[in-house]
């Protein structure tokens, strides 16, 4: 744009002020408002230079840098009768020309003349101004906070207004200027509030580029997110050196970071600290006790060895920072203290005796009782243990407890111990550490992404734990559907799935399904269950893939063979990826697929059985047939040993003669003995491929 037509710009800011919105999901919300705001921006279109968001407890907000003024103006062009229709012998208008002027407002002499290569006509061309600022903000803002992702909004009040939170307040600045709106029940204004303890109430903000400073020196906030979040980082950084020394440092998760910065305003680290004799709990619940249930950050040395220490983030900066300490230590103590006494209440009696406690607690109405499960469970691990040469009593017996410790006092309070509780408590009683560790890792993978278990009897039972659950819940029905999987049964699919792979676990699914059906005592309704859960579990494979970069085409060359051992569908999948980016891969695909549609339209089965030589015609057909024969030979052993890569890459060899035959050998031939032979060859060429996959489907592009 030259510099004499450029537009009038200005910086906006819009702010929503509400009361206290939520911690973990503050940054998305604030993320989500941006995105939503830049997407109609563009769309309107208002030029913009950068954009950027701004979240505190209360607060959501976006600054937008040199926005222009309004819309970019438009011409629209309406084209009326032809010239011949609009125009008289005396060049006077016709009534048709008069009419189509009248429409457009004007009269004919203010109408223009339109060519194009049909001919010519009237038309009329008329400029449209862009909206202002003004007039398309507030449709834009209202548009961006009806799409944030909000779970239940909330009303509050008499107002039918809804919103993840009450509102207090809405700034809408466009430069020095307040747009008059009304967003959601609320008048503009450019009045805003700043901390509650220590910040203004009334804060006026005199313009967009002065947001941040005016708020943080007027009202005690640091409104930029990504800045308040490294502050704090920071801040546990530097107490924890300052008062523990180089031996010691904050354990620090980026979710519960971004959560602490989504609670504070105004951040201010506290060092505090709790007795030396809860340490004897258990690691796992003194660091959920402080991690999830206080938003503290535990302390370790450099071992990694959890000590008596922890930091907190305060929104206040108290002149009595003891106080502060003293509460959140008080309330830490108690926190500890049920972990404690939970932790020796549950070692007074073995975790085998919680057994007892499972046939109180329903797994699914139909499928009985969690003690019903740890059966099965059980037994599934030890058939797999067997399937895989490992020791199916220890399998059995950590199956068996792997659910025990969910009825015990410590996971009643700490849920999120369960599997932890147990591998401490079977500890205790003296189990094998291999069924202590089982315990806890057969929960894993927790979620996508998360590690697999790291010993073979924790994948051993992580998969037995998944399998039971996948044939009961398919056994009564209850398939998901859509977005809604009350038993996490796709999580569960691609777990075990993960763990077959990953760890080169070389077992038939199939199998395996049909070994958990038959730990059912009681009769499933779907006969079809173990077909279903079959299809169900390999239909995850294909996302899973997609995310590796493995394309759909191959994916579905080697699952058209109807595979069963997701570890040997693994290894055919990436020989045939490697084999499309092969030079020979184009040719040999295109020959495989005219293969296929010849074979596909045969009316009749081939009955010979063996080549015969004597049929031939010419070398192309000689030279097929012995590099066939060559080939098959060679390639016994190679397949046995599963090493598809190097049978594709043999394979590939196989490009010249095929070209050759296709282009010297009628297939089809009058002979019948002719065609058959042929037939015969091309079904063998197409059937050393068909060991690996099916190449027919993929789709290779110079």
């Amino acid at each position: 744009m030259s510099a004499k037509t450029k537009q009038k710009t200005a910086d906006f800011l819009v702010e929503i002020h509400t009361e206290e919105l939520p911690p973990k999901s503050l940054s998305r919300l604030a993320k989500s408002f941006l995105n939503e705001i830049e997407t109609r921006l563009q769309k309107a279109p208002l030029e913009f230079g950068h954009a950027e968001f701004f979240a505190s407890p209360r607060r959501l907000a976006v600054l937008v840098s040199d926005l222009a003024a309004e819309q970019p103006a438009t011409t629209v062009e309406r084209r009326g009768p032809a010239i011949a229709a609009a125009f008289d012998s005396n060049k006077n208008p016709t009534p048709a020309c008069v009419g189509f002027a009248k429409s457009c407002g004007v009269t004919p002499d203010q109408l223009i003349t339109l060519n194009n290569a049909q001919g010519e006509w009237v038309g009329y061309q008329q400029v449209i101004p862009g909206k202002s600022v003004q007039e398309l903000m507030p449709v834009i803002v209202l548009e961006a906070l009806a799409a944030l992702p909000v779970a239940k909004r909330m009303r509050w009040g008499n107002n039918t207004v809804e919103f993840v939170r009450p509102i207090s307040s809405v700034i809408m600045l466009y430069g020095n200027d307040v747009i008059d709106a009304n967003i959601l029940g609320f008048k503009t204004d450019r009045i805003t509030s700043g901390h509650r303890a220590h910040g203004q109430k009334n804060i006026s903000i005199t313009s967009p580029k002065k947001y941040l400073e005016i708020l943080e020196t007027k009202g005690y906030v640091i409104a930029d997110f990504e800045r308040r979040k490294k502050m704090i980082s920071d801040q546990i950084t530097n107490i924890v050196k300052k008062k523990l020394g180089d031996n010691a440092k904050a354990l620090v998760s980026d979710v519960l970071l971004d959560e602490v910065t989504g609670l504070v305003e105004w951040p201010v680290a506290v060092l505090g600290n709790f007795e030396e004799r809860f340490l004897e709990v258990p690691r796992e619940a003194l660091i959920s006790a402080m991690q999830d249930h206080q938003r503290y950050f535990p302390v370790v040395d450099k071992d990694g060895k959890l000590l008596p220490h922890f930091v907190t983030i305060s929104n206040i900066e108290s002149t009595h920072p003891k106080s502060v300490v003293a509460g959140n230590e008080r309330v830490l103590r108690a926190r500890l203290s049920d972990a404690a006494f939970f932790f020796m209440t549950d070692k007074k009696r073995s975790l085998e005796s919680h057994l007892e406690n499972l046939k109180q607690v329903v797994f699914q109405n139909k499928l009985g009782t969690l003690f019903d499960k740890a059966q099965r469970v059980s037994e599934l691990s030890k058939f797999i243990a067997n399937a895989i040469s490992e020791n199916a009593n220890e399998a059995a017996r950590a199956g068996l407890l792997a659910k025990a410790d969910l009825t015990t006092e410590m996971v009643g309070e700490f849920p999120e111990l369960q599997g932890i509780a147990g591998y401490y408590y079977a500890q205790h009683d003296k189990e094998s550490l291999p069924v202590a560790i089982a315990i806890k890792e057969h929960y894993m993978p927790r979620f996508s992404g998360d590690a697999l278990p790291q010993t073979q009897l924790g994948l051993i039972v992580a998969m037995a734990d998944r399998l039971d659950t996948l044939v009961g819940i398919f056994g009564i029905n209850q398939i998901p559907t859509g977005d809604k999987d009350p038993f996490a049964l796709r999580r569960a699919a691609l777990g075990v799935l993960r763990i077959l792979i990953e760890n080169k676990i070389d077992l038939d699914l199939k199998v395996l399904l049909e070994a958990a059906k038959k730990q059912y005592q009681v009769p499933l309704d779907n006969i079809a269950v173990v077909e279903q859960v079959l299809s169900f579990m390999l239909d995850r494979l294909k996302p899973w893939y997609q995310e590796l970069d493995i394309s759909p085409d191959v994916f579905a060359a080697v699952t058209a063979l109807n595979i069963t051992r997701p570890y040997d569908i693994h290894r055919r999948i990436q020989a045939v990826n490697d084999f499309k980016k092969l030079p020979e891969a184009e040719a040999l695909c295109a020959a495989n697929k005219r293969v296929s549609n010849i074979l596909a339209k045969l009316e009749k089965p081939i009955i010979a059985k063996e080549i015969d030589t004597r049929l031939f015609e010419n070398d192309a057909e000689q030279e097929l047939a012995k590099q066939l024969l060559m080939k098959s030979e060679s390639l016994k052993s190679v397949y046995q040993n599963a090493n598809y890569v190097e049978m594709l890459s043999q394979l590939a060899e196989l490009r010249a003669p095929v070209d050759n035959f296709f282009e010297k050998v009628m297939v089809m031939a009058e002979d019948s003995h002719q065609r058959e032979n042929r037939l015969l060859m091309l079904s063998q060429l197409r059937a050393l491929f068909l060991q690996v996959a099916d190449v027919a489907l993929l789709v290779v592009q110079k």
